[in-house]
């Protein structure tokens, strides 16, 4: 309730910064699965996913945070660009394995998730 009077606090109080950039990365908000579901493998794709070039990997977490500007243009967003080349610094950094680049982009998937899709 405390939002509703000062909702500022969500982007100048540090705790509420953090506390709801926890709640989007785990809450699904249909027809979006959860960030979390995507990064610790639950995430499968349904045949309306596929249908919708909806893949498993970074890409639709791209699609989930802001796929409806950055998705969907059946090329690569130079926004969604820069995530990829970000991710890509951070698995070198951290010695984590390399991904197929394919699985990263967002750009042939359609820009919102669809009905019947595993976040449905």
């Amino acid at each position: 309730m405390f939002l509703l009077n000062d909702p500022d606090q969500v982007h100048t109080d540090s705790f509420t910064v953090f506390s709801s950039a926890l709640w989007f990365y785990m809450t699904p908000q249909t027809p979006k699965p959860s960030i979390h579901d995507v990064a610790s493998g639950y995430f499968i794709p349904t045949n309306a996913d596929a249908g919708a070039g909806i893949t498993d990997g970074f890409g639709v977490t791209t699609n989930i945070i802001n796929g409806g500007l950055e998705c969907g243009k059946g090329y690569e967003d130079t926004k969604s660009q820069y995530r990829i080349d970000t991710y890509k610094s951070f698995l070198i950094h951290f010695g984590l394995p390399a991904e197929d680049e394919a699985t990263m982009k967002c750009g042939n998937q359609k820009n919102q998730l669809p009905w019947g899709g595993y976040g449905h």
